[in-house]
């Protein structure tokens, strides 16, 4: 009888591993709470443009000068080591800026428990022109350290439209990440 109770629970504990590998930790990824979880600066939502579900975040700019955007930090389980992050993005007449980096940006900065950013930022895409949905994704190793990731997708001094949804963020283990590399 202890020998079923124990495959049982080895077989519940896998399961629950499993489940949580794949659980997105970002809050409102899809916007359907319209902005709720993010910080935003010029950030809209949209009923009319989507990729899935019935709204979509997002970004407008006919100012060069300026940077627009919104952000989440998400934080990380205990013992993180590899995630994922991904995104949907549609672009719409998106200008070239003055440097390469301009555009219509995913990115993510690594933070320490006091929020504090280690290292650079790093960019996941960089849109320009017109384009349809596209899913941009990177897979990450957690260096020592890190807690917790902050998610940004901006018009970077250009303008344009920016469509942001289906925004995940997962933890994944070795093997998955090695199929990114």
């Amino acid at each position: 009888m202890k020998i079923i109770q124990y495959m049982l629970a080895g077989i519940m504990l896998i399961a629950s591993h499993a489940v949580f590998a794949q659980k997105n930790l970002v809050l409102n990824g899809g916007f359907e709470n319209e902005l709720e979880n993010w910080v935003d600066y010029s950030a809209k939502v949209t009923p009319y443009v989507y990729s899935a579900g019935k709204m979509s975040a997002a970004l407008f700019s006919s100012d060069p000068a300026k940077w627009t955007g919104m952000h989440q930090i998400v934080t990380l389980p205990k013992n993180t080591q590899y995630i994922l992050m991904s995104a949907k993005i549609k672009a719409d007449g998106v200008s070239t800026g003055k440097d390469a980096w301009n555009g219509a940006l995913f990115l993510f900065e690594a933070l320490n428990k006091q929020e504090n950013k280690i290292g650079e930022g790093i960019n996941i895409a960089t849109v320009k022109g017109d384009e349809n949905w596209k899913v941009y994704e990177k897979a990450y190793i957690i260096p020592p350290g890190i807690t917790k990731i902050k998610l940004l997708f901006a018009l970077g001094y250009v303008t344009g439209t920016m469509f942001v949804d289906e925004v995940n963020l997962k933890v994944i283990t070795q093997s998955e990440f090695e199929k990114y590399l």
